[in-house]
This record gives structure tokens, sequence and C-alpha cells, in this order.
């Protein structure tokens, strides 16, 4: 191969067109290769080059955040409660979950009572006192109180009546117009009690005994007036107390399901409640009567009434220092060695409203919760007490003397 100078090659490009055209492109492939391998001499560099699609990312640097430390790194635990499903109210489970009602055997020893809740224990036996778990108004260490011994039932106490409603029904009285209470001056002096059943509520026979009485007093007065009671069932009982014969009384009945002359036993359904009569709404108005059939002869049912296995009776004298009865006076009944809700009534309106036989009383509170209690008379702007303990299935006598 012949090999020509620099100078030369010049020359001859000048005198031929084609070889100066040749020369010029075999240059331009030889200054690009040279830039080739500029590029790769680069490539040997860490260089990172940015991916399609993928934003320039900025020159500034970057402070990585500080790392931050927790705290507490378990979680707290979760606190499950199963609930348990509640079945729908069913009135014949209410009815089995009620106290029984049945007549208390005359043999049977006080240990057969049943005792209040835990949370209150009171558990009366003859032979050991009851010391109650006592409130703590303050730092001051409550005194101790320790009952008497529990007194045997009198054998002259009558609960001898099952209540006249189902159990599972309204089966505790009216508290706002019991026996003997004017309702505040509202009412006439009150011959029996109430019980606030709705319409239609089947009334039932509170002991085995003859119906005396089954209709209306549209024609006979068994009340201060004709249309006293509307339709009324009455009956007299198998049993005498003192030798007295002893009715029971259930008005303001919607209809009577009896007849005169009919044997009924403790329980019978005798008839609907009502509102007939002087009634101003639903109810069932209940007497018990002495001696004979006749308004004159009322005492109060409370005395008679079975009382709930938990729960006893109070009642009271409330006298002025010379012995004359004090009409009307507000009564409280407060609970002392334990939260409770207060009782309230009002002392009998006048004379002609009968006291028990063997209690004398001119006051008296059902369905009171066994414990320790504080009652209270108010008169005028003085308050007159008395501490009493309340036994289950019994009645507490208390006996108060006020000054004008």
């Amino acid at each position: 191969m012949r090999y020509y100078s620099t100078q030369r090659c010049r020359k001859a490009a000048k005198n031929d067109p084609r070889l100066s055209a040749f020369i010029s492109v075999l240059m331009l492939v030889l200054l690009a290769a040279c830039q080739g391998q500029s590029v790769v001499a680069v490539a040997n560099v860490d260089v990172v080059e940015p991916q399609p699609d993928t934003p320039a990312l900025s020159t500034t640097e970057v402070v990585a955040p500080p790392t931050v430390t927790p705290t507490n790194t378990a979680l707290p635990p979760v606190q499950l409660q199963i609930i348990s499903p509640t079945p729908a109210s069913d009135a014949a489970g209410e009815m089995a979950a009620m106290p029984s009602f049945s007549l208390p055997d005359p043999t049977s020893a006080p240990d057969h009572l049943i005792t209040p809740t835990p949370a209150h224990p009171i558990t009366p036996t003859p032979a050991h006192p009851i010391t109650p778990t006592l409130i703590t108004p303050s730092s001051t260490p409550p005194p101790t109180f320790t009952p008497p011994a529990l007194p045997q039932t009198a054998p002259d106490e009558h609960y001898w009546l099952r209540r006249p409603v189902a159990e599972g029904g309204v089966v505790w009285t009216n508290k706002h117009y019991p026996y003997g209470s004017t309702r505040g001056g509202e009412l006439r002096p009150h011959h029996g009690v109430e019980f606030d059943v709705p319409y239609n509520t089947e009334i039932l026979a509170a002991a085995s005994g003859t119906v005396v009485v089954a209709g209306n007093d549209a024609a006979t007065a068994y009340g201060p007036h004709t249309n006293f009671y509307g339709n009324l069932v009455v009956i007299q009982h198998d049993f005498l107390y003192n030798g007295q014969a002893v009715f029971t009384l259930y008005g303001h009945l919607n209809r009577p399901l009896v007849q005169v002359g009919q044997q009924v036993s403790a329980g019978d359904v005798i008839g609907l409640s009502g509102a007939t009569g002087v009634a101003d709404g639903p109810h069932m108005h209940f007497e018990v009567r002495l001696g004979q059939n006749s308004y004159e002869a009322t005492h109060n049912p409370l005395l008679w009434l079975w009382p709930f296995p938990d729960r006893g009776t109070v009642v009271g004298r409330v006298t002025f220092p010379n012995g004359a009865l004090a009409y009307e006076a507000p009564v409280r009944v407060e609970r002392i060695d334990a939260p409770s809700h207060y009782a309230a009534t009002t002392t009998y309106a006048n004379e002609t409203l009968n006291a028990d036989d063997l209690w004398n009383e001119n006051f008296a509170i059902d369905d009171v919760e066994a414990g320790y209690y504080r009652v209270t008379v108010t008169a005028g702007d003085k308050k007159f007490t008395q501490e009493i303990w309340v036994y289950p299935r019994r009645t507490t006598f208390v006996e108060i003397v006020i000054e004008p």
C-alpha cells in the first residue's frame, strides 16, 4: 500500500472533488470515534443516569430525619366485656322470681325466715344479736349498734292475707294515699289501700271464704254512699280474729267474676280491675273489715297483708303529752345502717279510723326493708325521733310523744 503525506493529500483533493468529499467523510468518522472513547472513559466513573420518566433529583443535601424512640411499644391491653343476652321480659318468669305469699306456719322457727341481701347482712336469730354494716359519714368512727334479740312473732299478729294481685304484677300498695290519709287534705280519709293495677287485671281472693257481695253498690251503700265503689266483691273469710268475722272488700272493679254464696280459695280469680264508682283512674281498692261488713268497721290492711320475705312493717302511735292522738302528723322513716330510700306517711286523719286491737296504732308503713332506722315526727319547727330495728316479716312498734 502506498502512503501519502498530509500536504500531498490536500493537494490531490483540490485537483479531485470526489477525493475531497471522501476525506471529509473519513475525518468525521474518526472524530466520532474519538468522542465515543471519551464517553466510555467517563462511564467508568460512578454516575447514575436518571431513569426514563423519573424527575431529576435536587442537588440539595438530604438530611435524614431524627430517629424517634417510642416511649411505650406495647399495645394497651384490650378489655373485653362479655355481655350475656337478656331474654325478653316474660310475665311468667317475673312471677316465678317473686317471693311466695304463703301463710306462715305458726309452729315454724324463726330460722326459716329469708335473710336480707348479702350487701346489708341482717340475720335475725333469737340467740344472737345483729351487727349491721354502718355508713361512715366522717372520719369519726361510728358507734356500733347492737339490736335486741329478735322477738318472737306475737301470737296475735295476723299476717293472714296474700296480696290480691298475682305475683309479677303490681303487688305493692300505693304509698301516696295509705290507710287513714287524706292525701294532704285533698280526699276523704282513706278506709283502705290501693293497688295501682291497669284495666282488667285479674284480682285474687286474699284468703279462702264465701262471697257475700258481688255486683255494684247502686242500690245498697257499702261505703259512705251509693255508687261509691262501683262494682265490688266482698268475701267473708273462713277464720275469726278475736272472735270477730273477717271480711275483705275489692272495689272499683270492671266486673266481678264470682256470685254471692260461692266458695273461693286464696288466689282464686274473683274479678277484673277497673275504674267504676268514684275512682279517678284504673286501680283496685282493698279493705279489711272486722266484726261486720261495714264502712265503719275497717282496719288497716297493711297489718294483714303478708310482708315480702326481706321486709317488715313499722307501726306507731304519735300522741301529745296528755295522751291525745296527733292527727295527720308527718312521719318519716330513714335507714341508718345502709343507703336506702326513705319512707313517709302521716298519722290517721281522725278518730273514726280504727286502730288494730293489738297495736293501737295511728300510723303504719309497709314493705320496709330490714335494717336499723330513725323515725322522725315533725310538729311545726320541732322534730321528735326514735331509732328502731325492722325485722323481716315482723311488725316493729314505736311510740313518740310530741310537744306543740
